[in-house]
């Protein structure tokens, strides 16, 4: 993995030789610092700004990508124009188009009560917080102290493991976030190759966790993946930014960039 500004110049160019580009973005810990609750994600007004004045280029797509439900999604970012794409692809809006991945409708019944038995297992441990997003469950464990993690984790475990064996439902993990979802060939792989369709834009894709990884192999050899945190070997992509400051000075040499064509 290439330190990104380090290779400017020639993914500079590379973008350069594209007559339209699809850029696409995680929220959390790409486009906003990871954060302890939730809700306190908030979009920064000069990003926010980038990222409008990008959207006015009729040869630049933009496409948010998030674990968060779409209506989170949307009502955090709040720009118009975009693509949305909310718990990892299952729910999508572009334009006028809305794709929805079809699931047991038993699911949902079942995913109010594992968290219902998820809330009353819980309770007793200080800082976590289980988040209902429609189709997926989160269960955030950043505030709960250390010596209480593992236990958190057995909990979670013992719960989903029957519907993990039945093959119901289907669980992942990100930065100190559990995650139940349907039992579904679906992830934000497949949603960004469903997004970018059959055009031959360039897809350009900054993540920042475990399950962006998927979007990184989806455009392997077909687009730019950048991971933004500490390389490591596991997580394959193109090239990598430190921190969401340098993905907002990212975003701002692609304004220039396209300023300068």
């Amino acid at each position: 993995m290439k330190y990104l500004f380090s290779h400017w110049k020639k993914l500079s160019l590379k973008i350069k030789d594209f007559r339209r580009v699809f850029l696409f973005l995680d929220y959390d810990g790409t486009l906003t610092p990871i954060v302890s609750r939730p809700e306190d994600a908030r979009l920064s007004t000069s990003v926010k700004k980038i990222i409008k004045e990008l959207n006015s280029y009729p040869g630049l797509s933009i496409a948010i990508i998030s674990g968060r439900s779409l209506k989170d999604t949307k009502k955090l970012v709040s720009i118009r124009g975009l693509v949305y794409a909310g718990n990892h692809g299952l729910e999508i809006e572009q334009g006028n188009r809305k794709i929805k991945r079809s699931i047991e409708p038993s699911s949902r019944p079942l995913l109010e009560n594992i968290q219902s038995s998820l809330e009353d297992k819980l309770k007793g441990i200080k800082g976590v917080i289980v988040e209902d997003k429609g189709l997926t469950l989160s269960v955030h464990f950043r505030m709960a102290r250390l010596e209480h993690r593992a236990r958190i984790r057995s909990i979670f475990k013992k719960i989903l493991k029957p519907h993990i064996t039945s093959q119901r439902l289907k669980v992942t993990s990100g930065k100190m976030v559990l995650e139940v979802r349907p039992a579904v060939e679906w992830h934000k792989g497949m949603a960004v190759l469903a997004i970018l369709g059959r055009g031959k834009a360039l897809p350009i894709y900054i993540g920042d966790d475990v399950t962006d990884t998927d979007a990184f192999r989806a455009l392997k050899g077909k687009g730019v993946s950048i991971f933004v945190g500490k390389p490591e070997k596991s997580i394959k992509a193109d090239y990598y930014l430190k921190d969401t400051k340098e993905t907002e000075l990212f975003l701002k040499q692609m304004l220039d960039l396209l300023c300068l064509t």
